[in-house]
């Protein structure tokens, strides 16, 4: 995630900055509301990635609640713990000790989103579980990214009606949509003057020219059987603006280069001796024996060709035991368990389409696979045959 930054220097200066808000706002202040975190900073996703640690903090307090000895499963006592952990949200207050540590994170990290989105978001993704992106998930980043946000928006146009996608998909929507949307991402420039306010920040070597900085966040106030975490408004998808092509600039003429024109002289050309006997006789038989072979050698390849194209009932029944090991060590990891489980897993897709989207999303993402390694058009050939593709 930070290879392209001087990790030191990123921890230092975010420390540095949450020291210096800390101190701020704790000279007049004993601990922090939501709504005051919600303008801790005048930089609007450092705020929200501080909501948003509090708010994981939040589901992982409510799932720690749970005994084993009572029924939660009840739908009186889930609404009741709902209703509880509604109104504990809405009384949120924190301590400067618990506080910093939470806010040097999130400086770090708005960073990163700000200077490199792409290794903000392949972090992101890879670490989901079982290696697939949830529409709640995608629903939870356009919540609390703020920073280059027509990323997770993409991202939620792309995915439509599915209900998740595999993680190599969306780290390819995402990097699309940086790469095709790069007149919408927020100026570094002018966030590092922001920054700089409270602690001087010199980002010049990593800036990419962008145009426009966000507004301040602010949050109504919850109603009463409402979570403040809810009171954090998704952003409705808008179209991206279309930026005028600029006038091309008037052409000049331009030098033109006239060969001069050679004089053709013909070759001299000795006279064509006609062939002896021997050689008639010889050159027909070696051509015909040169034929002969190129043919047999054709009819060969077709033969095998035709045999590698036939569907087969099995993949797993097709793959010789040299190719079996092969597959193991090289796409497996040395795994034997993980293949038969790959197997099988292809074995069961019920179509081409499925099977492939198995190969290039989850096992490639799952065991970093060079998708354009033979060893994967291989196995990408049998799964083909399986499917009389």
């Amino acid at each position: 995630m930070l290879h392209k930054f001087n990790v030191s220097a990123l921890n230092d200066y975010s420390q540095q900055f949450a020291q210096k808000v800390c101190d701020d706002f704790f000279a007049h202040n004993s601990t922090a509301s939501g709504q005051h975190i919600l303008n801790l900073t005048t930089i609007p996703q450092v705020n929200l990635f501080v909501i948003s640690s509090l708010y994981d903090k939040w589901k992982a307090d409510a799932e720690a609640f749970k005994s084993p000895f009572f029924d939660f499963e009840s739908s009186e006592v889930k609404e009741a713990l709902k209703q509880f952990m509604n109104v504990v949200s809405r009384k949120i207050s924190v301590k400067r000790e618990q506080l910093e540590p939470v806010l040097v994170e999130a400086t770090k990290d708005t960073l990163v989103l700000l200077i490199d989105p792409n290794s903000y978001f392949n972090e992101i993704f890879r670490n989901q579980p079982n290696f697939t992106v949830t529409a709640d998930t995608v629903q939870q980043l356009r919540k609390y990214i703020r920073f280059n946000k027509f990323v997770p928006q993409s991202i939620a146009e792309a995915m439509s009606d599915r209900a998740f996608v595999y993680v190599n998909q969306a780290i390819e929507w995402s990097e699309q949509a940086i790469t095709q949307r790069a007149a919408e991402a927020d100026s570094i420039e002018q966030w590092a003057t922001v920054f700089s306010e409270k602690v001087p920040l010199d980002a010049s070597s990593l800036l990419k020219k962008t145009n426009r900085p966000e507004p301040i966040i602010t949050s109504a106030e919850p109603e009463a059987n409402q979570s403040f975490f809810d009171t954090l408004v998704v952003e409705p998808v808008a179209a991206p603006v279309k930026l005028p092509e600029p006038e091309p600039e008037p052409s000049r003429p331009a030098e033109v280069y006239v060969a001069p024109i050679p004089v053709y002289t013909p070759p001299v050309t000795s006279p064509v001796m006609p062939p002896t006997l021997h050689e008639t006789v010889g050159g027909n038989g070696n051509a015909a024996k040169e034929s002969l072979n190129e043919r047999f050698r054709t009819e060969q390849a077709s033969i095998s060709s035709n045999y590698q194209k036939q569907p087969i009932a099995s993949i797993s029944q097709n793959i010789p035991l040299h190719q079996k090991f092969m597959f193991i060590h090289q796409l497996f990891g040395g795994s034997n368990s993980a293949y038969e489980s790959a197997i099988t897993e292809l074995e069961q897709a019920p179509d081409f389409q499925t099977a492939r989207g198995l190969i290039t999303y989850k096992f490639a993402s799952q065991h970093l696979w060079d998708m354009t390694g033979d060893t994967v058009g291989e196995l990408l050939e049998i799964v083909k045959r399986r499917f009389g593709q």
